[in-house]
């Protein structure tokens, strides 16, 4: 018998269920508790459910009668990872999968399993492909095969629900978090000629004589000289930027040893420790584990470490390098390191929502069936994405951004974008790119 709240404390929604595992409880957590600031409470008797006088919700095979019934496809209550036939269907014009078969069912699909499937990553444990990094490709996902990758569709079917919940409880309150931005800059290469040593220098100039790339040799000289800045030494514009509009700043250091396409400047060098102490003093940090970590993950201690030296403060943010992960092994090792917020969940070759919802959300392993201590927010566009992968203009780029952006901020969501340091140089491939930036960030803030 559960334990229902006193009204004078509020409304509770209840939930009849035969049992509780922790797929389910994790799912209603985040959707209801999360996101809708619902107080949720579980009950196995079905007289206490049928008794209740508020909202309540039937979660099982059969409609019991009484409340809303959401017909369970199952996979809630299973403990092992099965690979799912999943066809997608439509309602109101809106991608659904795990359709309900019961005619009786409230809803005309399990939005919990469906929301659950998404959000965990379920597929990406399962996935037999990969790309060139050995990432999971989106072209694999079934929101990019569906149609649906450029939809927070949690979000939608989330809402979808509440309004059918509302209708029949009208009494029902729903908390409305305001829409949030938060702007996150990778440091890849901290300068493109500053604090390299003389070998590096030497052969740089040497692939740009060989590329006929002249223009680049007597750059190199200028900054090297000082008389002219570093440019990938964009930290002053992006400190204006930002706090001209008023948002918090997040910036991600590969702090790695050089090697592969790891090559940001030393680590040990005066130039990372004077950067990374200026970084401090207005910009919240995080480590960018290095690719090489990816396949041996006792570099990242050492790079965490590294960091936390210099800055004087433990880091407990990270962003993988390449946007490299996979499940459930790199959160597992970043819970053990004591990461407690992790930004990389997103696609590099495309814009969108790769877990299909735009807030942040619990990591919760499926090899376990237990959700860790660990925050995952989503992000949803990056500079790369648009340049190298989908070979867009700024204006073109522009237009796709606006629409992620209405779209979060439609379900009251955090928006987050990612760009580099270098990619806000206005110079080589990225001229014209500094602009568009500027214009993200004022849709985004809402200062256009």
């Amino acid at each position: 018998m559960c334990n229902l709240a006193h009204p004078t404390q509020g409304i509770v929604l209840l939930f009849y269920t035969s049992s509780v595992p922790a797929r389910l409880r994790y799912i209603v957590h985040l959707l209801f508790e999360d996101i809708s600031g619902l107080t949720v409470t579980f009950t196995p008797s079905l007289e206490e459910y049928l008794s209740y006088e508020g909202p309540k919700v039937a979660y099982c095979k059969e409609d019991p009668g009484d409340g809303l019934f959401v017909e369970s496809s199952g996979l809630l209550f299973e403990q092992a990872i099965f690979s799912h036939e999943i066809p997608i269907r439509r309602f109101q014009e809106i991608p659904v999968i795990f359709e309900a078969t019961n005619p009786d069912s409230g809803f005309p699909f399990d939005f919990l399993a469906a929301s659950f499937y998404l959000v965990s990553r379920y597929e990406e444990y399962i996935a037999t492909g990969s790309d060139k990094y050995n990432r999971f490709p989106a072209s694999s996902s079934l929101a990019f095969q569906g149609g649906f990758l450029d939809k927070p569709v949690v979000n939608i079917w989330l809402r979808l629900f509440i309004d059918r919940l509302r209708r029949k409880y009208p009494s029902l309150m729903i908390r409305q978090e305001p829409f949030r931005y938060l702007p996150t800059i990778d440091i890849d290469h901290a300068f493109a000629y500053r604090y390299r040593p003389v070998s590096r220098t030497i052969g740089g100039i040497g692939r740009s004589l060989s590329r006929g790339r002249v223009n680049e040799v007597l750059e190199r000289f200028r900054v090297l000289s000082g008389s002219a800045q570093d440019p990938y030494d964009t930290y002053s514009f992006i400190r204006s930027l930002h706090q001209d509009n008023q948002l918090s700043t997040l910036c991600f250091v590969l702090f790695a040893d050089y090697g592969g396409n790891d090559n940001n400047i030393e680590v040990d060098g005066d130039g990372m420790r004077e950067l990374v102490h200026s970084l401090a003093e207005w910009s919240d940090l995080g480590v960018h584990p290095s690719l090489s970590s990816s396949k041996e993950p006792s570099r990242l201690q050492s790079e965490k470490k590294g960091l936390e030296r210099v800055t004087g403060t433990e880091i407990t943010r990270s962003r993988q390098h390449f946007l490299k992960f996979s499940f459930p092994s790199t959160f597992q090792h970043l819970v053990s390191l004591g990461i407690r917020d992790e930004y990389s969940m997103g696609y590099a070759s495309n814009p969108g929502f790769r877990a299909g919802i735009s807030h942040p959300f619990g990591f919760f392993d499926l090899s376990v069936n237990e959700e860790k201590p660990l925050l995952i927010h989503p992000v949803s566009v990056m500079d790369v994405t648009f340049r190298d992968y989908l070979r867009l203009t700024p204006e073109e780029s522009l237009n796709e951004i606006k629409q992620i952006i209405d779209q979060v901020r439609l379900y009251n969501g955090e928006f987050i974008s990612l760009w580099h340091n270098e990619s806000l140089s206005d110079k080589g491939r990225w001229r014209g790119w500094r602009k568009l930036y500027e214009e993200v960030v004022k849709e985004a803030a809402g200062t256009t």
